[in-house]
Parts: C-alpha cells; structure tokens; sequence
C-alpha cells in the first residue's frame, strides 16, 4: 500500500478502508511502526494534519523504541531516527503551510545533524531551508549553496 501510495495512488485502498485496516492492525500491535508510517501517508492523502502529525510521531517512537534503526544503521540509529524525525515533521508543516513551526522543526534537524555529522541529512535540511524560505522570500543563494554542496557529496 505504502508503493501504490507513493507510485500510483488510484491503485491503492480508499482512504478511509485504508485506515480501517490500518486502526485493526494496530489494535492488535501498537507497535508496529511500518503501519503508523502507512497511516502517516494515508493521513497526508486526505490532508488531515492531525493525524498525519500523529502518526509520523508513533513511527518514530515505535521505530526508536524496538531498536529496529539502530540494528539497520549502527550505533547511531537513536539519533539518526530523532534528525530524520525533526526533518520529516518540518515536511510535514511545510507542506500544510505552517511555517514558523516547520522552520522551529528544521532548527532542530540542523542540531541534531550537526551535532552528528551528518552531511546528508544537512543537505536534506538545506533543501527543505530553501523551499521554506521559498515560501517567505525570494532567494536564489541557498539554492545555489544547495546544488554546490550536493554535487560535492554525490546528492541528486
């Protein structure tokens, strides 16, 4: 569901049948975080920032809590999943035009990025920077920062 989502969207389940299994999965293990991200991006179809806000929390806390980034990606799965959490909800009030909180999400990113090293999450945040001040401003020097930096780091 979450490809068809992603790829095609008319191939997937209906919103609100999708949610029904989603609701029962999770009825039985709450923990589950590959369905609270299923239900993240359902919640995002239907423009609902409640529940998509509510969902991508779950995944991060269900993901954080059974371990499951560390075993995929190190020693530094905790906060590789708290950076990309930060990144990720300031998608999320970028796309539904809650600025200040998505440039309050990024700062935090940054941080935690920063503080890890972490260059390819920096990029992501300097990308998500520009389209945000894209909503503000008009500036064509973080987009230029941006190219530079991702073709030194082998980005598209």
């Amino acid at each position: 569901q979450a490809s068809q989502l992603k790829n095609d969207e008319t191939k997937a389940l209906a919103p609100a049948s999708l949610q029904k299994e989603l609701n029962n999965l999770l009825k039985f293990n709450p923990d589950f975080a590959e369905a609270h991200y299923l239900s993240y991006l359902n919640s995002l179809r239907v423009q609902d920032v409640f529940s998509s806000t509510h969902s991508l929390l779950h995944y991060f806390d269900r993901l954080i809590l059974t371990g499951a980034e560390s075993k995929s990606n190190g020693d530094e799965g905790y906060g590789r999943s708290l950076r990309y959490a930060a990144l990720n909800l300031a998608a999320l009030h970028c796309r539904f035009g809650h600025y200040q909180q998505a440039e309050l999400a990024l700062q935090e990113a940054i941080r935690i990025a920063q503080e890890s090293n972490d260059h390819v999450c920096l990029q992501h945040c300097l990308s998500w920077l520009y389209i945000l001040e894209q909503k503000i401003f008009d500036s064509c020097v973080l987009l230029e920062h941006s190219v530079n930096k991702s073709l030194h780091f082998g980005l598209p």
